[in-house]
């Protein structure tokens, strides 16, 4: 700084503390002569009096002043003096990229990226420049956010050795794909992106011909770029799509969205802006970072690892935390209850959007406690049935979630009604609801001369009430959304369906045995019917996955039974008989024959690969007949499990049967083919036809993965 400039300092510093000592001094004289009775003007009929200023005010002025006349004198700021600490600009470590780098660098000859990420001096300079001019777009630690790639894992775009990356920081990137929207139909960009999803493995819940034309279609249009989407193109950006990395959102509405209308993404050049040394010290930074996040990564123990997948399978927790059509374990997925909607948190390791700041013991106080880092959770966290997970099966949790991609998208704000919506309040939930009383696996008094394998049904309520969270859905709720246990698996409303009554008692009528209800859960086939909607899911992410021994584990014990929940003395299993000659002769046979027969066979015993068999299905036999008559209004789509036992979708009746013909019609089948005797009311038919045209799941149309996407997630069956 030059003499004027110092002078001019000097000048304008020494006038701003004369005039504000001349102020101050006016005010304090002031107050001498000051008449609090004195009203000098009145404004809206409020009166402005003459009252003196208060001492505070005086105090801290001259406070400020004291500090000023401080400062001025240890630091530089009045005109040239340098101060009696004698500090300077360059002793200010935000100054030292551009003051020290160049010194860093003189004395270093090897500068290979991982070579400068050894040198703390290098980094430092390159963390400074990298939260300056990088983590607007890439986030301050460097992980990335939506449409701006991660740069502290392996997965580059445009080739990750050291010669790719300088090149992105220094000559920029820009990235284009074209839209295919007036060129590709609505449906051949929705067939396109299911294939997508399908390459790492994704159940996009689509059927395997719309797979198979998405693939072809992807062939013809996007191959050229991106080959057969498991490889990806460096030389010209194009991502490797079987993976779960997904830099512009990878739900299928964003997939979607993204062929329609195509990308331009730029990264700017910085080549203009740093210079070489600072250009290599960002990178410095990136590859030190990236090397941290591997060392992390190596430090996770394998075989922990591969238990906490198979936990985090037979917990589900992809089917709560992954929208529908979405992202895995991204979050989004909305719970609707009587009180808001709350949306399930992205639980991947992203530091600012999922749970990357977490440590091992916040991780278990949100499965133990229900308590997260920003206040308690909300039930629809099952954490009232995570709280008997056994410390060791949690670590290895832990470490799966751990090493998993970590996906950018944010988390949806719930929309919960007052006081609800106040967090503080669930620790009073938790107070009154919440049974922390610990598991036992004591067998019952009761129960013990019927339960041949202990260890079996000891392992299955292990699964069953912890991980496998069974009661969640299958249990009534109380006004406040708490689980009545003294129902336990006695069935509860969710999304249109009942979960059905699963309890001792009602498996034994209904007639289920340890094959068949392991059969059922582990492919989603059996004997006695095929699963469907919501647990259809259930068997496609978690049971199916599991293990035969602990899926039948899991049958074992509900067939057996419990505390609270055993078999009744009176209880006899259901015998049907099938259609009677009588049954075969009356009108409303005729009516089945008409419009069931044809899928499910004349005599209600199915089809392979048409429809399941009527005949013994527990469905049909269930006590409570809200299923079979949902089924008949909303229709009903495949499973999609396995190609092999995949059945045709079913269409709704509701705009071809009368409620009272479909009272008439499902009597028949459940007297017959269930051997349920009490009669179905055309009342109930109604009553259920209502709740489900307020819901929005009728309309007679087969549920594609669309139809969920652009579904309304507040509207709710009550």
């Amino acid at each position: 700084m030059n003499t004027f400039w110092h002078l001019w300092v000097f000048i304008l510093t020494t006038a701003f503390f004369v005039l504000m000592f001349y102020v101050i001094f006016k005010y304090w004289r002031s107050n001498k002569t000051a008449n609090e009775e004195k009203v000098l003007d009145t404004f809206d009929n409020i009166e402005e009096r003459d009252a003196p200023a208060p001492k505070f005010l005086f105090t801290a002025y001259f406070i400020a002043f004291v500090m000023s006349i401080i400062y001025l004198v240890l630091y530089p700021g009045y005109g040239d003096w340098s101060g009696l600490l004698d500090w300077k600009q360059s002793d200010d470590k935000l100054s030292s990229p551009v003051t020290t780098l160049d010194k860093q660098m003189s004395t270093i000859s090897d500068y290979s990226l991982v070579n400068l990420a050894g040198y703390e001096e290098v980094v430092q300079s390159g963390e400074i420049l990298f939260q300056t001019h990088c983590a607007a777009c890439h986030r301050s630690n460097a992980q990335g956010q939506t449409n701006f790639p991660n740069l502290i894992d392996n997965h580059w775009l445009y080739g990750g050795t050291d010669e790719a990356i300088l090149t992105s920081i220094k000559d920029g990137r820009n990235g284009v794909m074209p839209g295919w929207k007036g060129i590709l139909t609505q449906e051949q960009i929705q067939d396109i992106s299911y294939h997508i999803t399908s390459l790492n493995g994704r159940n996009s819940d689509a059927p395997a011909v719309k797979l198979k034309i998405g693939e072809s279609l992807f062939g013809q249009y996007c191959s050229s770029c991106h080959g057969d989407g498991k490889q990806g193109n460096p030389l010209i950006g194009a991502p490797n799509l079987s993976n779960s990395i997904w830099l512009h959102g990878g739900s299928l509405g964003e997939i979607q969205t993204t062929i329609s209308f195509g990308l331009n993404s730029v990264m700017p050049s910085f080549k203009d802006k740093l210079t070489q040394n600072q250009i290599l010290a960002v990178a410095a930074f990136i590859t030190r970072s990236r090397l941290s996040y591997d060392t992390k990564l190596a430090k996770l123990n394998k075989t922990s690892v591969k238990r906490g997948e198979y936990l985090a399978q037979a917990g589900d927790c992809i089917a709560c935390h992954s929208a529908i059509g979405g992202e895995p374990f991204a979050g989004g997925l909305p719970f609707v209850t009587p009180f808001g909607t709350v949306y399930s948190t992205n639980i991947t390791p992203h530091v600012d959007e999922g749970i990357g700041s977490y440590n091992f013991e916040e991780f278990k106080d949100v499965l133990v406690s229900g308590k997260g880092k920003h206040g308690y959770l909300y039930p629809a966290m099952p954490y009232t049935s995570y709280q008997y997970v056994k410390d060791s099966d949690m670590h290895a949790l832990w470490d799966y979630l751990q090493s998993i991609i970590a996906v950018p998208r944010r988390n949806d704000e719930n929309k919960m009604i007052f006081p609800s919506n106040i967090r503080l309040g669930l620790l009073g939930w938790d107070l009154v609801f919440m049974d922390k009383t610990p598991l036992s696996y004591e067998v019952p008094a009761n129960l013990k001369s019927s339960i041949d394998d202990v260890e079996k049904w000891q392992k299955g309520k292990y699964w069953v009430m912890g991980l496998g969270h069974c009661s969640e859905c299958h249990t009534p709720r109380n006004f406040a959304q708490a689980l009545e246990t003294d129902r336990i698996f006695q069935g509860n409303l969710i999304d249109g369906w009942n979960a059905p009554a699963i309890d001792a008692n009602e498996l034994f009528i209904d007639g289920w045995d340890l094959k068949s209800l392991t059969d059922f859960l582990n492919t989603g086939d059996s004997s006695k019917g095929t699963a469907f909607a919501g647990m259809a899911d259930v068997v496609k992410n978690s049971l199916s996955h599991m293990t035969r021994d602990d899926v039948e584990s899991i049958a074992y014990y509900l067939l057996k039974g419990d505390e609270g929940n055993t078999i009744s003395p009176d209880a006899v299993k259901l015998s049907p008989t099938g259609f009677t000659k009588q049954a075969l002769t009356s009108e409303t046979y005729k009516l089945f024959s008409d419009t069931c027969g044809a899928c499910h066979g004349k005599d209600g015993k199915g089809r392979e690969g048409i429809a399941p068999t009527l005949l013994h299905n527990g469905i049909i036999m269930h006590s409570d007949p809200f299923n079979t008559i949902a089924v008949t209004v909303r229709g009903l789509s495949p499973s999609y499990i396995d190609e092999q036992t995949d059945y045709m979708p079913m269409a709704s009746f509701a705009e071809i049967l009368s409620d009272q013909e479909l009272a008439g019609l499902i009597s028949f089948v459940r007297h017959y083919l269930g051997d349920r005797k009490e009669a179905v009311t055309a009342e109930q038919v109604t009553h259920v036809r209502k709740l489900l045209e307020k819901a929005g799941y009728t309309g007679g149309l087969h549920t594609t993965p669309q139809m969920y996407i652009n579904r309304d997630p507040d509207i709710d069956i009550e």
